[in-house]
């Protein structure tokens, strides 16, 4: 299935399965982020998920270029080159205004960072497009979320890790 290669950190499928729970079902006119795709395994399990239609786009964003080799490897594999893309690129410098969805699994100071690069200089105030973004561990300060579930990853048996689903206003670009 997925081409193991660095041991480093990714999501854990009970945190990938809330997240989906949280977004789904996707639209034709989705356009659907994740922050630090690592491996591509979030794009891989959104994209393979029944009922979604094909317009449906999927975007990884991935710094390092091995890890982003590594993702578009994976996502050959799985059949979905045509509706999943990888970008290595840092993540504060993609224009994500025609994202509707976007999956983060960073730290507090890489959320603070990422925030008005996905809001725009507005933040979270009225007028402009709804966008749901999910975060996994950590919560965007200043933002009220409006689910939250915990999960316990299959490795830390007894540790309840936060998914947070915010719908916040974008001020970017369309």
């Amino acid at each position: 299935m997925l081409a193991p290669r660095k041991k480093l950190w990714s999501t854990p499928e009970r945190a990938v399965t809330a997240a989906l729970d949280f977004v789904a079902p996707f639209k034709e006119e989705d356009v659907v982020y994740d922050v630090g795709c690592g491996d591509g395994r979030v794009l891989i399990k959104f994209a393979m998920l029944e009922g979604t239609p094909a317009g449906t786009k999927f975007v990884g964003v991935e710094i390092d270029e091995d890890r982003a080799s590594e993702a578009r490897e994976n996502v050959e594999r799985s059949g979905l080159s045509d509706r999943i893309a990888i970008i290595c690129e840092n993540a504060l410098m993609v224009d994500y205004g025609d994202a509707t969805v976007v999956f983060l699994y960073l730290i507090p100071r890489g959320l603070r960072l990422i925030k008005p690069v996905l809001l725009g200089s507005e933040g979270g105030g009225g007028g402009g497009r709804k966008i749901k973004i999910v975060t996994y561990m950590s919560e965007f300060e200043g933002e009220t979320f409006v689910s939250k579930v915990n999960v316990e990853p299959a490795h830390q048996k007894g540790a309840g890790w936060p998914v947070h689903l915010y719908e916040l206003e974008a001020h970017g670009a369309v």
